[in-house]
């Protein structure tokens, strides 16, 4: 009969032979993605606790087992437990590798080309526009042109907003992602501009595709806006979008996407502190946020991790602008700070919430409109809103500063 070590050196050749890096080694094969990595350590790891509990035992193997099933039952089964549910979760991780390669099709193709690069790595905000350039974007569906837009961007990285009248006494900042910069409309027809046409403020447009709470935090930090900004005194307005939370707090789906290296910030206590990035600040979790995001089961269903926003969540997102409304009002004592409800949020009552207890004006717009609606669309394949859009939110922050005066 044999004996429990041979079957534990017998379990060790078999790991290393099943191991990514042997494989490699003998054939030629591709890289392995980083899930495929991580899914081969879990393995290693059950078949290093199978070798623990063989290999310093010379006994028959039998015996050697009914020791094991005797002695700690409910810890066999725990390792039995999660073996199954390793196995079963590969099953379905491969079967969805299959699906996607040789049965899935995509309703439509879609193809987006930037020229240059739409945003450019940043040390402060994780990334930014490149100043001083004009930005060509293009996107192509079903091989049939929908739209071709230029986006100038100024000096101090803003996408441009036309004016009438250079002569303003306040100004309008508005901050926020894609949403603020206006995808796929003209520089006559984004939300800085219709504030700038529809008010008495000059309009800024700081809106940075990708971007979320957390910059618009670390723009008013970083910078001395007097040098950007010509009016002595004005309206910052963040218009809020659900996602934003997201992106605040590092989540799976938008660390895969484009959030790495974007800022990082927690709540130690009751106090907002910053660490470098995602990737600098928790490294550990990030890395594992993007290793799993290569698994086909959790991009078929777009699992996103954490599964839900919490209350801490919210109360960072709150703390985060009440720090944004000081630094502002640190360089415009006599300034307004605004945060804009997005239209369709469904976060909007919570974000209301938290948002007037850290004593922080806002405008819930969350029921002003539909943005799925035809009207309110570049595309049917767009998630983007177009002019229209735009310029109800313009005019209801308009009734809004016009009923609320300071």
């Amino acid at each position: 009969m044999k004996s429990a070590r041979i079957v534990a050196l017998s379990i060790f050749a078999l790991g290393f032979a099943f191991n990514e890096w042997a494989f490699r080694f003998i054939f030629p094969l591709p890289p392995v993605d980083s899930f495929i990595r991580l899914m081969t350590l879990v393995l290693d790891g059950f078949l290093l606790a199978l070798i623990g509990a063989f290999a310093w035992h010379n006994t028959p193997f039998a015996e050697r087992l009914k020791q094991l099933l005797h002695q700690s039952p409910k810890l066999v089964a725990v390792f039995m437990g999660l073996f199954f549910a390793y196995g079963s979760f590969m099953a379905v991780e491969f079967g969805c590798r299959f699906y996607f390669k040789h049965i899935y099709e995509a309703p439509y193709t879609e193809q987006t080309y930037w020229e240059p690069s739409s945003v450019v790595p940043d040390s402060v905000l994780g990334t930014a526009l490149q100043p001083d350039t004009v930005i060509s974007h293009v996107l192509i569906v079903n091989d049939s042109l929908i739209y071709k837009k230029q986006y100038h961007i100024d000096a101090f990285g803003r996408h441009s907003t036309p004016s009438n009248d250079s002569a303003r006494a306040e100004f309008a900042m508005v901050t926020g992602c894609s949403f603020v910069f206006g995808y796929a409309v003209e520089e006559n027809q984004t939300l800085s501009y219709y504030l700038d046409s529809l008010t008495r403020l000059r309009g800024y447009n700081y809106g940075v595709s990708g971007h979320g709470t957390q910059q618009t935090l670390e723009i008013i930090k970083s910078r001395n806006l007097h040098n950007e900004i010509n009016e002595p005194n004005g309206l910052l307005v963040h218009l809020f979008i659900d996602d934003h939370v997201n992106r605040l707090i590092g989540s799976r789906r938008l660390i895969k996407l484009w959030a790495s290296n974007f800022p990082y910030y927690y709540l130690n206590g009751e106090d907002l502190k910053h660490n470098g990035s995602f990737l600098s600040g928790r490294p550990v979790l990030t890395r594992f946020y993007w290793a799993i995001s290569q698994s086909a089961f959790i991009d078929l269903f777009d699992i996103d991790f954490p599964w839900y926003v919490g209350d801490k969540h919210m109360k960072l997102f709150g703390a985060v602008l009440r720090v944004a409304k000081s630094e502002f009002l640190m360089q415009y004592p006599n300034g307004r700070f605004l945060v804009v409800l997005a239209p369709n949020s469904v976060l909007a009552p919570r974000a209301k919430k938290v948002l007037e207890e850290n004593s922080i004006e806002v405008l819930d717009c969350s029921n002003l409109l539909n943005k799925e609606q035809k009207q309110y669309k570049v595309h049917w394949t767009e998630r983007h809103p177009n002019r229209k859009y735009y310029l109800e939110v313009a005019e209801e922050i308009k009734r809004h500063i016009n009923a609320n005066p300071q």
